[in-house]
């Protein structure tokens, strides 16, 4: 009888175990770390990304400083954009369609409606992918091009606007974002400066103007120039942690940001146009594993885009999407996540997402 209580009790206590354990592996992996692009606007906003998962978020006035702080969000202070003595130049081909997506024929007495409706109808038709991987031979970023960073031969530019946001960041700031570093047509700059110096970089290596010499060329200006602007960073606030997303892609080669020695390298594994949870996976992986190829202390961030607006030709993303955006990262072993539109960390059905897979 004792023997016979013994087992059933064994029994018992096996099927607690089992079923504790199967009860925890119900449950969701999680993201420890989410980078996002919007800051709370109110204290409404700051609950709301906090509960979210939200850890670290760019900042734009004391306002969204003191609210990240409140409710334990790093701030970073601002974000830097490439400064030059100009703006890019691209090939007569490039500037049509960059007129054309940006509707710079269209009379601007028109309607604001109708002249939006236009500009997405081109951009659709185009496939315009607003500075995300290409799908087509030409496209360009959208608004506003690039400003010539291999033009800024003294560092001069890019100097006086990084020390306007250092020498203004509060106290208790965490670090800066970088963005917008890369070219307006995704391959390179093709101003007299900038070709006099790739002429000089092919006849001080003894090279052939090929694709291949002139794509590595171009990606090296890319990495110099984020590198530049990270040292000078870390030599005026070397507490300050640096947080990029590489954006505008470079259409050669889209995961070069292991070379950058940003602390945390956003990189793109799933852009506002709805990638596949296969592709989503090899580019975590690549983002992931290969981060401290050139630096020991870089960790690579998986960056998702969302956008919420179903009538833009922006890619639209519904809540559902992203939640198989999140769980392709995890199944890839990402554990951290870096979102723009930041915004969208809080909207209805996509907060509850995000509560679900980042929040605490």
């Amino acid at each position: 009888m004792k023997k016979c209580f013994s087992i059933a009790a064994a029994v018992c206590a096996a099927a607690v175990f089992f079923g504790c354990r199967s009860a925890v592996d119900s449950e969701p992996e999680k993201i420890h770390r989410l980078f996002n692009w919007s800051g709370p606007m109110n204290e409404e906003q700051a609950v709301r990304y906090a509960s979210a998962g939200v850890t670290d978020t760019l900042v734009r006035n004391l306002k969204q400083h003191d609210l990240a702080l409140k409710y334990g969000i790093r701030p970073y202070w601002n974000f830097f954009v490439p400064a030059g003595p100009h703006l890019q130049v691209m090939t007569p081909e490039e500037e049509k369609y960059f007129a054309c997506i940006n509707g710079d024929d269209l009379d601007r007495n028109m309607p604001k409606k109708e002249r939006e409706r236009i500009i997405h109808q081109r951009r659709i038709e185009k496939s315009h992918r607003y500075g995300g991987e290409t799908v087509t031979e030409i496209d360009t970023i959208h608004r506003a091009k690039v400003y010539c960073f291999i033009s800024d031969k003294n560092f001069d530019h890019s100097r006086k606007k990084l020390d306007k946001i250092l020498d203004t960041a509060p106290e208790g700031t965490a670090g800066i974002y970088l963005d917008f570093i890369g070219y307006s047509n995704f391959k390179g700059c093709y101003c007299n400066i900038c070709l006099e110096k790739y002429q000089r970089y092919l006849a001080g290596n003894c090279l052939s103007d090929t694709p291949e010499n002139k794509m590595i060329f171009y990606r090296n200006e890319l990495v110099d120039y984020y590198n530049k602007v990270i040292d000078y960073i870390k030599s005026k606030r070397q507490d300050f942690k640096v947080a990029v997303h590489i954006y505008p892609v470079f259409k050669y080669d889209e995961l070069y940001g292991n070379r950058i020695k940003a602390d945390f390298c956003g990189q793109t594994v799933s852009w506002y146009f709805k990638w596949d949870a296969e592709k989503i996976k090899k580019y975590t992986d690549v983002v992931l594993n290969n981060a401290r190829d050139y630096y020991s202390f870089a960790e690579g961030i998986p960056f998702i885009g969302i956008n919420t607006d179903s009538s833009s030709s922006l890619g639209y993303k519904t809540p559902a999407d992203v939640e198989d955006d999140i769980k392709a990262i995890l199944a890839a072993g990402g554990r951290t996540l870096m979102v723009c539109c930041g915004v969208s960390v809080i909207k209805d059905g996509y907060y509850e997402v995000f509560k679900k897979y980042c929040g605490k």
